[in-house]
Formats: structure tokens, sequence, C-alpha cells
């Protein structure tokens, strides 16, 4: 169960099973408490005042690396890795917080697409990589809440060091606490929450106790599904703990709304209509592949990118969310063989569609081919020398060799090579630097068959 704090601009979550019974409301679902809240939505109009979200495009960068950052009294500033002393616990007024990296056991990439999702709808740019210059808000995700000063049985799984409520902190930092996520239900789809939740407090929003809000404090376990909800919700942790200029006044009492919000603050993503650019750097028109291989792909956006997917015959095979720079990988394994079409497309957050398409055929590995496993070679053997691996082949009497190779004894086992002598760095011809390669080549054999 999680607790919420609220003190001034700080805004936190805590896991924290000891310092009060697990609650749930009328539909059995827990609740995060040490307060009084529920999960009834008020039946208030959303009346909100004009939206006056600021012109352009703002950028957030999910910093799963880690950093040392220098909590003091000043102003945030992501640029800097300078955040203010209200992000500290234990009443620190300076300290240097050391976040280490997130560990290997949470799917990052699951992660990154979770936060995008919740963000979707608005006008903002998720990227993993630290823009080189302007304003832009950072979550960074890794460690737990003992690297900023709290208490190491706090449990607390995030701490935003917002300006305020009242607008968007531009240069704010969010710090989510991987390693006290560990253990719970669903530990990817709850860091996804918390992330997407501190980020939220950055953009001017106030906690809410609607259930299924990203910004109520109800595990996402417990709540089902979590987004940024158009409906009004109360207020604050409970009804005594809100800020004037995050939340409305109706008869019912203070209410919020985080989608709302939101779309005042940010803006919702402009309709666009330009199409990524898209260029297939492998494997190449009218190629020959293995049945395992990459697909690359440079793609690019005005905005921002969705995914680059792969098709095979139509049908999808796989994509990817995590470019390097401009550049997508897609491998693929254990593809059947035979002549497909191979038809990639960059897809960008707005929906636009860009498809470029090659011709492949797949097939494995012929005598003197390169390869890097034994599946990779019809003859089920892949074996090195110095100028690299190659395909061949075990023969004997029984089991002769293909046309344009012969059978060449080496001790004990024989394979076939190439009557140019592909295997062979003396090559064609050099039969005592011949054989003496076939000894160092069988060699290797035993340790490179498979099955």
């Amino acid at each position: 169960m999680k607790l919420a704090l609220v003190t001034g601009s700080l805004a936190l979550l805590v896991s924290n099973s000891a310092l009060a019974r697990p609650r749930v409301d009328a539909s059995g679902r827990l609740i995060r408490d040490a307060h009084s809240c529920g999960t009834t939505r008020i039946p208030a109009p959303v009346t909100l005042a004009t939206p006056f979200a600021s012109p352009g495009t703002r950028t957030i960068y999910l910093n799963r690396n880690g950093g040392t950052y220098n909590i003091t009294n000043a102003a945030t500033d992501a640029a800097t890795n300078t955040a203010n002393v209200i992000a500290a616990g234990d009443g620190r007024s300076h300290m240097n917080a050391v976040i280490p990296p997130l560990e290997s056991t949470f799917d990052w990439p699951y992660i990154v697409e979770c936060v995008k999702k919740q963000y979707k709808p608005y006008n903002v740019i998720i990227t993993e990589t630290e823009p080189a210059s302007g304003s832009y808000v950072e979550a960074v995700v890794g460690g737990n809440g003992a690297s900023t000063g709290w208490s190491a049985s706090s449990g607390i799984l995030g701490v935003a060091s917002a300006d305020n409520f009242c607008g968007v902190t531009e240069k704010g930092i969010a710090f989510s606490f991987s390693t006290n996520h560990r253990g719970i239900q669903k530990p990817n789809d709850e860091l996804c929450a918390t992330v997407a939740h501190e980020i939220g407090h950055l953009l001017a929003l106030e906690h809410e106790i609607s259930a299924p809000d990203t910004m109520s404090y109800v595990p996402f376990a417990s709540a089902g599904q979590k987004s940024f909800t158009n409906a009004n919700s109360q207020c604050g942790t409970d009804a005594q703990n809100t800020n004037s200029c995050s939340c409305q006044t109706t008869g019912t009492g203070q209410v919020t709304s985080s989608g709302m919000r939101l779309t005042q603050f940010i803006g919702l993503r402009p309709m666009e209509t330009m199409p990524p650019t898209l260029d297939i750097t492998s494997p190449g028109d009218d190629s020959r592949v293995r049945p395992t291989f990459a697909v690359t792909a440079n793609a690019a956006d005005e905005t921002a990118m969705e995914q680059v997917a792969v098709f095979l015959g139509g049908m999808n095979v796989g994509a990817s969310t995590t470019p390097q720079g401009t550049v997508y990988t897609i491998p693929l394994a254990n593809v059947a063989e035979g002549s497909y079409t191979l038809e990639v497309q960059a897809i960008d957050l707005a929906g636009n569609v860009t498809k470029r398409q090659r011709a492949i055929t797949v097939a494995l590995g012929t005598l003197g081919e390169t390869c890097a496993t034994n599946e990779e070679c019809s003859g089920k053997v892949c074996a090195e020398d110095s100028d690299g691996a190659y395909c061949t082949q075990v023969c004997d009497a029984e089991n002769a060799c293909p046309d344009d190779s012969e059978c060449k004894s080496a001790g004990t086992v024989s394979v076939c090579v190439p009557d140019s002598g592909g295997c062979s760095a003396g090559g064609a011809g050099n039969g005592g630097a011949l054989v003496l390669l076939l000894g160092a080549l069988v060699s290797r054999l035993p340790r490179r068959r498979r099955g």
C-alpha cells in the first residue's frame, strides 16, 4: 500500500504496509492512504478557464542512467542536475544525491512505452536522450529514497521537485525510486505509474482520488488501468489538503481534472500530417539472408516517432521503439526459408505511416558461406579459422561432399572444403597450409556443434 504525504510543493509516493492497514473501496479495490479518501468521483461539471498552454512542444527526458544531483535551496534546473531542497528528506538543507542506474530486472522499453502512452494525447516529446540545450523536464528512474535523504525504511516511491502545483516547473526533476517497486504486484506497470505521476506534478497537476486517474494513489494493480482522465474528482489527498491554485471550488468541494489541466497547461498534441522519413539500411533489396538476421532502418519525424515495425509476407514480426539516435534495429529469429516481401513501417505519434519494401530470400548457408551459428548452415556445422566463420559439413564414405568441394581428412574427422580453398587462409593449391588449418578448424567443431 502507498502513503500520500503533501507538504508545500512536495509531492511523493510512499510504499508503507506497516503504517496503516490496507483499505478497500466499495468495489473491493485497494486504496493507498493514511488519510480518508475513497474513490468516488464528485458529480461536478468540468468548468475550466480558457486553455492557456504555452506555445511549443515541451520535452520530457526519461533518464535510466542515474547521476549526481545537487539538492539545495535554489531553483530546480534539470540541465545542471540541481533540485530544490523540497526533494530532500529528513529535513536536509543540502546534499548531493547519487542516483544509481535502473536495475536490469525492470523492463525499461516497456516502461518507456507505458509512459509515452500516458502522455500521448498531449503536446510533449518524450526522449531517452538528454537534450543538449533548452528547457526540459527530467524524470530520473533508479535507486531508493535514501539517495535523497529519506529514511531507508520510508519506502518512498517517488518525489517531484516542483515549484508548486500552480503551473509548469519548466526545468523540473522528478525522482522515481525503482528499488522500492521490487517485489510488489506488476512492478513495471507500477513504476510506469509512478514516473507518469511524478512528471504530472511538474506539469501543474495536483493529487486526486479517482482510482483510474494517474494522479491518484490507488495502485495500478487495483485500479486496473491508469490514465489522465477528463472527469472531475476530489482534489488533493483529502478534503483538507488542497491547493487553491490547482483545485476548483464547487458546491460539493474542491475538484480537479488531470486531463483538463494538461490540456490547459501543456496543450493537446497538434494534428500533424507529415509522415516520417524512412530508409532501410539492411538488408538490401534482393538480399539473401539467414533465418536469424536483423533489420536496421533510419527513421525520423518532425515531432516524435512512435515505432518502426517489420512485416514479412504481410505479418508483423517485430518492432522497435528505442532507437540509437535515429537508427532502429529489429532482430528476427528462426524465419522459415523462402522468398519474402520485407516491409518496414515508420509510424509517428500522430499515426502517420511511411512504408518501404525489399525483396529478400531467407536461406541456410551453403558450403563456404559465412555464418555465426551451426543452425545457420545447411550442413549444421559452422567452423572458424583465422579469416572468420564458415559453413561446412562433416564428410565420410557414406556422406559425400557437394560438387566443387572435396572431403579432406584432418586427424579423425573429415570435412568438406571448397575446391577454391574457401576455408583456408592459405588459398587454393596450398596443401600444407590447408591441412594445418583444417586441423585447427576441426579442433573447434565439437565446441560449435549443437543438438
